[in-house]
């Protein structure tokens, strides 16, 4: 009200069209909002994500450091400290993912492991070591045998097939690996149409949820984006690149012989050196770089008319898993997809490469020669074709309905952690000694 009286009192007339004025008066709409009044406005929302922020770095999902960092922005949000902030601490602070949210970040060591699922292994007492390679695979005769739904995603429909195939799977109990998120397993079954016609069990990674609380529909979320990725690659390898891309075939499996019948993401597994790229939030492999990966996840941009943008790209060569999607709404594609942002971010240490070129990309930061002449280069200069075709699918990112499982019915719920009563003559509130 405030800030409008100003404006009103001015007529307008600040030769800018008003816009310093009607930044001023946001400005003291802000300031004079009573602590009772902004606390109101911001403690529900703060307060869930701060329970949330608690809960990843008890279960080790995120480090102390990146705890410490994201309970400040908390604070400060919370406080009204952000206000009074200046320039750069707001653009940078504007530049974070959102604080108690699951980390966008995922900037795995890269470990030289027989696996397209995690980077770090268990060690036989049972704790994770960042330096041992799993050498050996479990014995599965002595992994009992259960029974599995398995359901496919229809990319055309943008849903699931609600009548997905029973057939019987082996998990080893042992996760091999482990990501930011997920635990990987070893898993024996019939997937593929090959395995059936030939009635061998082909060998695949079951990917599972480290948070015990984790909502279902991730998983749904996770194979729907790569079913993406698959799609992109195809239409990538259509150009003639010099190496051509793939990305896994992923499945969501519910394992109906277990209470609440839990699911899991399942795809092949492949042996090799597992290396990252590119994550969702402007990293890129400076020891191991590579030029396919990077021109993929530029392609994908254009190809889409600047709707969304694949990256995290990681795998063993050029078969890759687990990617992210960046759309330009920031809907839909699971928990990484950081809209424009994850945009810039990308091509903030993007640098076009000679397949850039070949592809008649848009040049961002264009290496010089003589740094592409250790990398994968084109024989021609360009592709035949005038410019890349638009790539349009009709699945949105959203999943508009969700199939009939055990797991969607009952999911499990986090505990919500108790507020204690501060002690007779603390000075602060509850949340305040929280805090």
């Amino acid at each position: 009200d405030e800030g409008e009286k100003l404006l009103n009192s001015s007529g307008g007339n600040c030769g800018c069209g008003g816009q310093a004025w009607v930044a001023m008066s946001i400005y003291v709409a802000h300031q004079t909002l009573s602590v009772a009044e902004r606390e109101q406005a911001t403690s529900p929302n703060v307060w869930k994500r701060l329970s949330e922020l608690t809960r990843l770095s008890k279960m080790s999902i995120i480090n102390d450091r990146e705890y410490e960092a994201r309970k400040r922005q908390l604070v400060d949000e919370l406080t009204g400290t952000w206000i009074n902030q200046d320039k750069k601490a707001a653009e940078a602070e504007a530049d974070e993912p959102p604080a108690g949210s699951i980390p966008p970040l995922r900037d795995a060591t890269l470990r030289k492991i027989a696996v397209a699922a995690g980077t770090r292994t268990k060690n036989k007492s049972g704790t994770v070591s960042k330096d041992m390679k799993y050498s050996s695979l479990p014995d599965f005769s002595r992994i009992p045998t259960q029974r599995a739904k398995v359901l496919k995603f229809i990319l055309e429909k943008g849903i699931f097939d609600k009548d997905g195939d029973i057939i019987d799977v082996q998990i080893d109990s042992v996760p091999f690996a482990r990501g930011n998120l997920r635990l990987a397993h070893h898993m024996l079954a019939c997937l593929s149409k090959k395995d059936r016609r030939s009635r061998k069990k082909g060998h695949y990674v079951a990917k599972i949820s480290i948070d015990p609380y984790e909502d279902p529909k991730s998983y749904l979320e996770d194979v729907a984006t790569q079913q993406c990725a698959r799609e992109y690659a195809k239409m990538y390898n259509r150009y003639n690149p010099p190496k051509k891309v793939e990305f896994l075939e992923a499945f969501v499996v519910s394992l109906i012989d277990r209470p609440r019948a839990p699911l899991c993401a399942v795809e092949k597994y492949i042996d090799g050196t597992y290396k990252k790229h590119n994550n969702n939030w402007g990293f890129i492999n400076s020891k191991d770089e590579r030029n396919t990966p990077h021109a993929f996840s530029h392609f994908t941009f254009e190809a889409s008319r600047h709707q969304l943008l694949i990256c995290d790209i990681q795998g063993v060569g050029d078969i890759y898993t687990d990617p992210q999607i960046h759309s330009l709404d920031g809907r839909g594609f699971g928990k990484g997809n950081m809209g424009r942002r994850g945009f810039n971010k990308f091509f903030s240490t993007h640098r076009c490469n000679r397949i850039c070129k070949f592809l008649k990309l848009p040049l961002v930061n264009p290496k010089e020669a003589h740094q592409d002449n250790l990398m994968t280069v084109p024989q021609k200069e360009l592709m035949e074709s005038d410019h890349v075709e638009n790539v349009k699918l009709s699945f949105s990112g959203s999943l508009s309905t969700l199939p009939a499982l055990p797991a969607f019915k009952n999911p499990r719920k986090a505990p919500l952690l108790e507020k204690k009563k501060p002690p007779m003559g603390q000075p602060f509130c509850c949340k305040c000694n929280l805090m």
